[in-house]
């Protein structure tokens, strides 16, 4: 037995044994209860960071606590990929967006799995594969069909430096938390939808038939936080 433990000798052997085995493959036909379990999906910027592993590893340690409780445990993995600071880097670097986008899934990709965790990668989703997106654009015209989605002007965050508009959290001291540049208050052309809460419980019971998953409703009424 070793003095010491090495990962680089001991790891790369396990986690060859879990993927040849399928441990953490979900399968549909399972007769177990299911679980659905579901982290954060990174957005590929090119290396994963402490604070990563921060918010995956207690979401990890949730998953395999479910499995031990006898649950087929669906622990996805994906990359949130759509976004301007991504075809920002890759103007700026003088590259395709999605080669750069690409490049840097495969690199995060390889970085997860060393780390172990239980993710499902047969489950893997990348939020700009045509594949995905469709259906987020099917659930949109399906809000809109219904008038749960509507086009209006709202106050936003501009940064002139990105070309985009900013959440207020990625405003700091009244400066672009990327390129630092001054923020600018505009009123701007907004794609909005209501509260489901404020629409009518119908509207909620059609969109439940259209998706054909009754035993999966929409998200509707909830009282808050107290």
């Amino acid at each position: 037995m070793p003095d010491r433990y090495d990962p680089a000798v001991i790891e790369p052997k396990w986690r060859e044994r879990w993927l040849a085995d399928r441990l953490y493959h979900a399968p549909d036909d399972d007769p177990r209860p299911k679980w659905y379990a579901l982290t954060m999906f990174p957005y590929p910027s090119g290396d994963l960071h402490t604070g990563h592993w921060y918010a995956m590893a207690p979401s990890d340690a949730a998953a395999r606590y479910r499995r031990m409780q006898g649950y087929n445990v669906l622990f996805p993995m994906g990359f949130d990929a759509f976004g301007l600071p991504a075809e920002n880097a890759a103007i700026k670097r003088g590259i395709d967006p999605k080669a750069w986008t690409y490049a840097n899934i495969d690199r995060m990709r390889g970085q997860l799995r060393m780390m172990g965790a239980s993710f499902d990668w047969d489950r893997e989703i990348i939020t700009s594969d045509p594949e995905y997106y469709k259906w987020t654009q099917w659930w949109f015209l399906k809000f809109y069909e219904k008038g749960l989605a509507y086009r209006a002007e709202a106050a936003a965050n501009w940064c002139p430096g990105c070309q985009t508009v900013l959440a207020n959290e990625q405003v700091i001291d009244g400066r672009c938390e990327r390129s630092d540049d001054i923020v600018e208050r505009r009123r701007a052309a907004q794609v909005r939808r209501h509260r489901l809460a404020r629409a009518h419980q119908g509207h909620a019971d059609e969109l439940d038939r259209a998706v054909g998953r009754r035993n999966a409703p929409l998200p509707g009424r909830c009282g808050g936080h107290r």
